[in-house]
């Protein structure tokens, strides 16, 4: 018995990528929970009746833009950005979403453009909780424009020199991925897939998730799938990262991206409260399971109404248009969780479950901590948290995108490339949909406005300042 105990341990660890071994153990108590939650979560809260199931046809027709109310329902044809954009605002006010995504156009011509779609019931709109339109913001278009000016239309999304390298980038993804499962199953292939996946998330998903990729919606949406099976649930990340973190950074009670970084943020601080090696023993576990955890706990935990039993909270049930959300995007999340669960089923059965699943994760891993650092840290720093910030509430919509975001490094292609411009994130939280390839081009005139209108631009001085400053405000 003990032989052949010992000889499964070995199996086990000879199906594992070095890198894997020391998360081994993290990875078994997260896996082993998320298969039991439908047990011991999901059946539990069904017979309390906490579980919703929210239809389309329960949900108001109603969008917020500047104070008033719109039934944009017909416009999903017609809608330039695609109807996508539309379904993922329907039901919250959305005025942030249509700054930041409208910066050729100007306002007053738009807004003109949605007087036939206005809602005249004499029920007044909420009031918009920040100032959108200001004129710090109207300066930061106007250079935008400038930058663009005299150039062909829709050259403000990717290049085609780098949308080419991203389309080569994606095909050797997938023959690697194809060859190791059904052939090789080389170790040495781990890194460099776990590093594609990032490449693809930062350069095609990020960009396609904010229109910002190419000028036809459908594209967009196509290739902002283009990180899967090691990549995240795209319908999640809307929900997550367009509609929520976009408009309300680091914003504790509508900033989902925030949820993600509770079990680091909520411990007790204080000097010595954590030694710092278990710190960072602590914070690299769990930026390696990053990736896996959007790509598979948030679209099930939104789907079934998960209740996290720590504060009584389903999740993101933080942001204000939840309800709509689950309805509208319900069928797209769930068509993407059964294409992950089958690619594990087809790795599965070339080679072997636990061995496929092994090698899985430990790309997975690598993955994970590549897209938790370049997504993450930039507002996981003490000057940007909102709580550091002088006089948040009478900040203007862009003065909050650029006062939430720590940039590294502005100048440098290479870490422009290799992040997918997620190392200017300030600038990119005011332009979402110009692509990130064009921002290091933009930053010195980002920086001129942001002096102009006495805006703190915060760039940290060296990458080690950068990871430093991350690790000393998650303890």
């Amino acid at each position: 018995m003990w032989g052949a105990l010992v000889g499964t341990i070995y199996e086990l660890f000879e199906s594992l990528y070095p890198t894997f071994w020391p998360f081994l153990p993290y990875w078994i108590i997260i896996l082993t929970a998320l298969a039991l939650s439908p047990l011991t979560v999901v059946l539990p809260n069904a017979f309390k009746g906490q579980l919703t199931w929210p239809k389309k046809e329960d949900i108001p027709n109603e969008w917020t833009i500047h104070g008033k109310r719109y039934n944009l329902k017909s416009f999903y044809d017609q809608h330039p950005g695609g109807s996508w954009v539309l379904r993922a605002a329907k039901g919250s006010d959305c005025t942030g979403l249509f700054e930041s995504c409208h910066t050729f156009i100007d306002r007053k011509v738009l807004l003109g453009m949605l007087d036939r779609f206005e809602i005249k019931d004499g029920v007044e709109a909420s009031k918009p909780v920040m100032v959108y339109a200001d004129p710090f913001y109207d300066d930061l278009k106007k250079m935008a424009r400038e930058h663009f000016k005299g150039r062909p239309r829709g050259s403000h999304k990717m290049t085609a020199p780098h949308l080419a390298l991203s389309a080569s980038a994606l095909v050797s993804y997938w023959f690697l991925i194809y060859m190791n499962v059904v052939h090789w199953q080389s170790w040495a292939c781990v890194p460099l897939i776990g590093f594609l996946s990032w490449y693809l998330t930062g350069n095609m998903m990020h960009d396609g998730s904010h229109n910002a990729l190419v000028s036809t919606p459908w594209i967009n949406r196509a290739l902002s799938h283009a990180a899967f099976p090691y990549g995240v649930n795209v319908s999640g990340w809307t929900i997550q990262h367009v509609t929520s973190h976009h408009i309300y950074p680091n914003l504790e009670d509508h900033d989902v991206d925030l949820y993600h970084f509770d079990p680091v943020l909520i411990l007790k601080k204080g000097v010595g409260t954590v030694n710092i090696v278990l710190h960072y023993i602590r914070l690299v576990l769990f930026m390696s399971t990053s990736v896996a955890h959007l790509a598979m706990v948030v679209p099930y935990g939104v789907l079934v109404g998960h209740i996290d039993p720590k504060d009584g909270r389903a999740m993101y049930d933080r942001i204000e248009n939840i309800k709509s959300l689950r309805a509208e995007l319900r069928w797209d999340m769930l068509a993407e969780l059964g294409m992950t669960l089958l690619f594990f089923v087809w790795c599965g059965y070339h080679n072997g479950f636990v061995n496929g699943i092994c090698f899985q994760m430990s790309i997975l891993t690598i993955s994970g901590l590549f897209f938790a650092f370049f997504t993450q840290v930039s507002h996981l720093q003490e000057e940007c948290h909102m709580d550091k910030v002088e006089d948040w509430d009478k900040l203007s919509f862009a003065m909050r995108q650029v006062k939430s975001s720590m940039d590294f490094s502005a100048e440098s292609a290479a870490w422009g490339h290799v992040s997918g411009g997620l190392n200017t994130q300030a600038i990119h939280h005011c332009f979402p949909s110009i692509s990130a390839m064009h921002l290091r081009a933009m930053y010195p005139g980002f920086r001129e406005v942001c002096k102009k209108h006495g805006v703190e631009l915060k760039e940290s001085p060296s990458l080690s300042d950068f990871l430093l400053g991350f690790v000393a405000f998650s303890n």
